[in-house]
């Protein structure tokens, strides 16, 4: 499951949002490319509590990890184990964002084996808001009291398909409503069986707000990139 972001998606999230390019399209991105996240900042003279948008490498890699560039660097993490797994567990009682796209690709098998992309988007070209989690990596190797590059990295939330896209795929993001952006962000659930009640119920209530159909399989090939890709197969 790859998200593929773009501009005007979702105005509601990224309308005048500090951090936030308008003019940002790209409609075949690749795990590890840099993507944006909505994260939640505080400011810590007034308090004052805003939206903003990070720009991320797209793979998870955890605080703990010696190496940067050591693998795996999951671009999904599946909802059945993400409060428990060692490697998601801190970010997901913590480190929370979303991740805004203008839909995504999903690869549909049929019976034949022959395999067909989909475009998977909100109802009336609406755009996405998934479901993140983010977490800051800083090199180990840097000596104590010299400073070290912080890196963000990010991973979207995963979970068993519901509604239309059952018969595409077997997967889904968990997608948020606008209503849910900030209890999200926030994070200020009692546990972590309280937030995947959240998530459940918040994925649940978008299981009609999906347009899917079918597109070229050149988006197989990260090297093509525009707006072509998301045009509907011809019947």
């Amino acid at each position: 499951m790859v998200a593929k972001t773009l501009s005007g998606a979702l105005p509601d999230l990224l309308e005048n949002l500090e951090g936030w390019n308008p003019e940002f399209e790209n409609f075949n991105i690749p795990p590890t490319a840099d993507i944006p996240v909505v994260v939640r900042r505080v400011n810590d003279e007034t308090g004052e509590i805003r939206r903003a948008i990070d720009w991320v490498h797209w793979g998870f890699v955890p605080a703990w990890k010696k190496s940067f560039t050591e693998r795996p660097q999951p671009v999904n993490a599946r909802i059945e184990g993400v409060a428990t797994n060692g490697m998601f567990r801190e970010a997901f009682r913590h480190r929370h964002c979303i991740v805004p796209a203008s839909g995504y690709y999903e690869w549909s098998v049929n019976a034949a084996g022959v395999k067909q992309p989909y475009f998977i988007r909100g109802v009336g070209g609406r755009g996405l808001a998934l479901a993140g989690l983010f977490e800051d990596w800083t090199d180990p190797a840097i000596p104590a009291g010299q400073s070290s590059p912080v890196r963000r990295t990010a991973t979207i939330i995963t979970r068993s398909a519901l509604g239309d896209i059952e018969p595409i795929h077997d997967r889904m993001p968990v997608l948020l409503a606008p209503e849910d952006y900030d209890t999200w962000l926030a994070g200020d659930f009692a546990s972590a069986a309280e937030a995947l009640i959240f998530l459940d119920a918040a994925s649940r209530a978008t299981i009609r707000a999906f347009e899917a159909y079918p597109v070229g399989s050149a988006v197989g090939n990260v090297r093509n990139n525009g707006p072509e890709l998301i045009d509907a197969l011809s019947a």
